[in-house]
């Protein structure tokens, strides 16, 4: 049950993720560790509990920005990279279009990353820092403080927000804003069932 983290000198470190969790955690983008799982809003909570027992205390991007003392834009894009974990949620249900046919709704996804990511990512770049301060640096350090420096006015994190499963689906409609999928009366006891 304790949370296992991979380790090298001035390396970030990965949380592993445990045989039991590895069920719930959900498919990996290609090339990330962006994690999706989706279902209903119990399986979300049953997800979000096992999440907590099995990976510990996660935050979202600009919690993760706070502890590893970056930018939010640069935790999306060391989301993309492939450089950070975050498991994400998307909520589904479904709807019939006026010709009868079944389409999907999803909304954009709960995103939570792991606290022990952020504060090793953070710790690395404190790290990096002292080696450049006590002109002992490489260009590797240099390159890692202006990736963690890096900001936009806008950053664009449509990458997380989307399924890349999803992309040219016709089936599936991405409710947005304030539309959001209802939780039904019926969802606990049916889900609960299987």
């Amino acid at each position: 049950m304790g949370i296992t983290v991979v380790e090298m000198a001035t390396e970030f470190r990965f949380v592993a993720i445990p045989e039991e969790f590895a069920r719930l955690i959900g498919v990996a983008d290609e090339d990330t560790r962006i994690f999706r799982a989706e279902g209903n809003h119990a399986a979300m909570r049953r997800w979000f509990d096992a999440l907590c027992e099995y990976i510990g205390p996660c935050v979202s991007p600009g919690g993760a920005a706070v502890y590893a003392k970056v930018s939010r834009a640069a935790v999306y894009k060391r989301m993309k990279a492939g450089g950070l974990t975050a498991c994400c949620f998307h909520i589904i249900g479904k709807t019939k279009t006026i010709f009868g046919k079944e389409k999907k709704l999803k909304e954009w996804p709960l995103v939570y990353i792991p606290v022990a990511e952020c504060k090793a990512w953070g710790a690395e770049l404190d790290e990096r820092g002292a080696r450049l301060e006590a002109n002992r640096g490489t260009q590797e350090d240099e390159a890692a403080l202006e990736e963690a420096e890096f900001d936009e006015d806008g950053p664009r994190p449509d990458f997380v927000h989307y399924d890349p499963k999803d992309k040219k689906r016709r089936d599936v409609k991405y409710m947005t804003g304030a539309r959001r999928i209802q939780e039904t009366d019926t969802e606990e006891t049916e889900d609960d069932e299987h």
